[in-house]
């Protein structure tokens, strides 16, 4: 199919037609059975639901800060076992806009509850906070993410957004939202790592999981634009190893400098009261890897032989252009030991529209092109 015969396909697709194309050609290059694929469009069709019918045309609606690209989902790959696990994050939006966000995600998340797929007690603790300002802005309010279990198994977890209401609010946001979880000993935890760091370290993410209390977690996102400022966040954390990011680092970026382009986030997970988190490096490669051939390489290196043939085959799929002519399909690698090995999540763009990933910077909403898509 030529180029611009593709272009016309997918004015003529919707965009959750284009998801679920993109999400079963997924699952076929993963192997999974007939059952699995089932599922995981069904979860698909009912979060996309507000925004499936949509016709997908050659621009998004509006300008998400959830892709480089603006599509409203990304498709993420879990490998810690034979089989990868499969997650999927996406915007609840019935027009496509900033002001119904937060309001379409409510009611996902209560039709959710309705179900039986969610708890969303923990979530209400804090939801009060988080809710945007009248007539604001924000580059988001309110993400969820669904990860498909074994056996149907579905866990859903939602995004918040501390700094929505400013930038100078973050961190006394998240404060009172620690305090209003009784995770007090946990910001103590997060208040001294944020003082050993530099003052241009942001919070960009809130999440908790959309389960029973006792095993819900609560996860906050740190960024950091050095080595250095990596492995002060990480230290003292209960899975981290000295030295052991900034190996990490120099693999999948080429170095252990500034991160200018797009920093590094660490992500702290905190469960049932324990002062001293998990934490998981979330490293943007599509940011510092020439191309998708380059990254698979740099990526493939840090996983076992099964594992790295899984993501070849998931970027190919995805992929419109050869790897080595795209950039950005694999847009971001996150690191977790546990136990005795490592825990590697891929995250890959979908791709419904075309984009300048040269000029995306953290916390900004994306710079899109009108052009054909092409994931480079």
């Amino acid at each position: 199919m030529t180029s611009a015969q593709e272009r016309g396909v997918r004015q003529l697709a919707s965009l959750g037609e284009f998801g679920s194309a993109r999400l079963r050609a997924l699952c076929s290059a993963l192997g999974q059975s007939d059952k699995a694929t089932r599922d995981a469009l069904e979860v698909f069709r009912l979060v996309s639901e507000p925004w499936g019918r949509r016709p997908l045309g050659g621009t998004p609606a509006w300008r998400n800060d959830l892709t480089d690209d603006c599509t409203p989902f990304e498709f993420s790959l879990g490998f810690e076992g034979d089989k990868p696990e499969l997650r999927i994050l996406f915007e609840s939006q019935p027009e496509l806009s900033q002001a119904s966000s937060w309001h379409a995600g409510l009611t996902l998340q209560e039709e959710l509850r309705r179900k039986n797929l969610a708890d969303t007690s923990v979530f209400e603790q804090v939801a009060q906070l988080f809710a945007p300002p009248a007539n604001s802005t924000p580059r988001f309010s309110l993400w969820h993410s669904a990860v498909l279990r074994d056996k149907g198994a579905f866990l859903f977890k939602a995004y918040l957004n501390p700094a929505i209401g400013g930038a100078e609010q973050e961190r006394p946001l998240v404060e009172e939202a620690f305090r209003r979880l009784g995770l007090e000993q946990s910001w103590g935890f997060v208040r001294a790592r944020l003082n050993g760091v530099s003052a241009t370290t942001t919070l960009p993410y809130l999440s908790v999981d959309l389960e029973a209390r006792s095993t819900a977690r609560v996860k906050l996102y740190l960024s950091a634009k050095h080595a250095d400022s990596v492995e002060s966040l990480l230290a003292g954390c209960t899975n981290s190893v000295p030295g052991q990011a900034r190996s990490w680092l120099r693999q999948l970026t080429g170095h252990q400098g500034d991160y200018l382009s797009r920093p590094i986030l660490v992500c702290f997970s905190f469960r049932g009261g324990t002062p001293a988190p998990e934490a998981t490096v979330h490293i943007p490669i599509r940011s510092y890897a020439p191309n998708d051939e380059a990254a698979l390489q740099r990526a493939s290196d840090l996983l076992p032989a099964e594992s790295a043939r899984q993501l070849h085959r998931a970027m190919t799929a995805l992929a419109e252009h050869p790897l080595r002519e795209t950039r950005g399909v694999l847009a971001y690698v996150s690191l977790r030991p546990v136990e005795r090995h490592l825990r590697v999540t891929t995250y890959l763009a979908p791709g419904a529209y075309s984009v300048a990933c040269d000029e995306r910077t953290s916390g900004t909403r994306p710079s899109v092109r009108s052009s054909a898509p092409s994931n480079s």
